[in-house]
């Protein structure tokens, strides 16, 4: 026989065990919660390392845009004259009328260095050209360098002193990805006596690509 005494002590167990316990409402809302900030912390990490990403890429961008403008800038200036064609295909630079004149633009540049008895002789050539497929101008592609010299320095016309692309002495890579923006092309003439670079720079994956967009003048001392 329970006394008032026990139904006391058994009615404060209980209400303390209920106290003790949470409600499925209760767990259901805590796990909302926490549900929640797990999600705004992972958006906030995810939009960390994007940024990091892009400003790393914007970096190589900037690094090679210096690089181009600074190797271009002494070479350019140093040389004597220069030849812009359509591309670093044998068939689009074999001839004289292969050459882009004024207001065209193409993806090959060469200067080209006289000696100092004969400015009929040429004793060096550098060049640069972008490297994507003839019929897809606009794809992505590689700026590559090559420089040849001549010993003795050669009177021939400049088509005739330009490699074969099977021939090229081996190129480096100037710029990873890059696009050219005058009608598809990288190097613009200017006048016939500057050569305007318009182009892209791209870095980055399939995934995530960066570009930048740049433009530069030079002209040769000659």
């Amino acid at each position: 026989m329970r006394t008032p005494e026990k139904e006391l002590t058994l009615l404060s167990s209980n209400q303390k065990s209920s106290k003790d316990g949470l409600t499925l409402v209760e767990i259901m809302v805590v796990m909302s919660i926490s549900l929640l900030l797990v999600t705004g912390v992972l958006s906030f990490y995810i939009q960390f390392l994007k940024m990091g990403y892009v400003n790393e890429q914007r970096n190589r961008i900037n690094r090679d845009i210096r690089q181009l403008t600074s190797e271009l800038t002494r070479v350019g200036k140093q040389s004597n004259d220069f030849f812009i064609y359509e591309s670093i295909a044998n068939d689009a630079r074999d001839a004289p009328n292969d050459r882009q004149l004024d207001g065209t633009s193409g993806d090959l540049l060469v200067f080209t260095y006289n000696s100092d008895s004969s400015k009929n002789e040429t004793e060096r050539i550098v060049g640069y050209y972008r490297a994507s497929e003839a019929s897809d101008p606009d794809a992505l592609g590689p700026v590559m360098r090559f420089e040849v010299h001549f010993s003795p320095a050669s009177q021939l016309a400049i088509e005739k002193l330009i490699p074969k692309v099977d021939s090229l002495p081996e190129p480096d890579v100037v710029i990873e990805l890059s696009k050219g923006l005058a009608d598809g092309r990288l190097f613009y003439n200017f006048l016939g006596k500057s050569i305007m670079l318009n182009g892209q720079i791209y870095h980055g994956n399939d995934a995530k690509r960066v570009t930048e967009t740049y433009n530069y003048t030079i002209s040769p001392r000659g």
